[in-house]
């Protein structure tokens, strides 16, 4: 659960095309209202491909898992915001993991951005305020490298880090393709991972825990603008549901979409193909699962866009 609570912290953060050496400079961070959508993908088969310029990182095939939503918040008004007090960008994690709602707390200045805590709800998570984990540099170049030691409050084991900005590129994923994405080594106490990271606006898109077997996979949701909602996105009804439910779809979707139902602990519950030329709706029964949280995902064949509505059993 450490691990996977690790790909979590890497919701932070937010896509200009640009092919010459991408840099990441502190301007480039997004700590105002960035959302996003945390998903989770098994790493059977991964190759992170060679470093260096202008490298093309194919990932379109990754079987994703939603696993829960990120907003950023105002430090000041998290519960526990007295525990960090350097902290000045904060998110919330709501998804998958018990305990109720998790805070993740980051010190941010002009030179370096800091991890002060994962996924804590002042019980549970990680808390690195004695010796706070460095996330990034700025600005980060092409070929740069930093080191790091960092400790967490859980295990109290020294993380020993060396991180090299190694390649930079264009990275295809099952909803869609980034260019400008610069990809991280990263070397944990002799393990060996990678972070691909979007420049602007930054965030990571994808996470390997290679020793774990999975990837934490961001999916920016800050860049959806009204066209773009008004273009793609779904509906559900009725909601909350006793069972049935119907799904419909606005012209946006002309050329189909794969539908998707999660329940609240990331598992797959039904999944179909819906083509509004053929149906303006699909029915779809679940009166056979419990009640509680689930999330009903439109993966737009067309634009390879991923969308995400929650969805409430009674």
């Amino acid at each position: 659960m450490k691990h996977f609570n690790f790909f979590v912290a890497l919701v932070t953060l937010s896509a200009t095309l640009c092919q010459a050496q991408p840099v990441i400079s502190r301007s480039n961070v997004n700590t105002t209202n960035f959302t996003s959508e945390f998903l989770y993908a098994p790493a059977d088969g991964f190759v992170p491909g060679d470093a260096g310029a202008d490298q093309v990182w194919d990932f379109s095939d990754l079987d994703l898992m939603l696993v829960g939503n990120d907003t950023t918040m105002p430090v000041a008004s998290t519960p526990y915001a007295a525990t960090f007090p350097t902290a000045n960008y904060c998110y919330k994690y709501d998804g998958i993991f018990g305990g109720g709602d998790r805070y993740y707390y980051h010190h941010i200045t002009a030179t370096k951005y800091d991890i002060l805590s994962i996924a804590y709800n002042g019980t549970n998570g990680d808390n690195y305020n004695a010796d706070p984990r460095t996330f990034m540099i700025f600005p980060y170049a092409y070929n740069d490298v930093y080191t790091d030691t960092y400790v967490s409050s859980v295990d109290m084991i020294v993380k020993n880090v060396t991180a090299t900005y190694d390649a930079y590129g264009t990275i295809i994923m099952p909803y869609g393709t980034f260019d400008n994405v610069i990809r991280q080594k990263i070397v944990t106490n002799g393990v060996t991972d990678y972070i691909w990271f979007n420049v602007n606006p930054f965030y990571p898109i994808v996470q390997t825990v290679l020793a774990e077997n999975g990837l934490g996979i961001v999916k920016n949701t800050t860049l959806l603008g009204v066209d773009d909602l008004s273009k793609t996105k779904f509906t559900v009804y009725p909601n909350p549901t006793s069972g049935l439910i119907s799904i419909g779809a606005t012209e946006g979707l002309n050329e189909g979409a794969t539908v998707t139902i999660y329940n609240n602990i990331g598992q797959k519950i039904f999944e179909t193909e819906f083509n509004p030329l053929n149906s303006n709706a699909i029915d779809i029964d679940i009166s056979s699962q419990p009640a509680g949280l689930y999330f009903v995902t439109t993966n737009d064949k067309k634009s390879r866009e991923l969308y995400t509505q929650k969805l409430i059993k009674k």
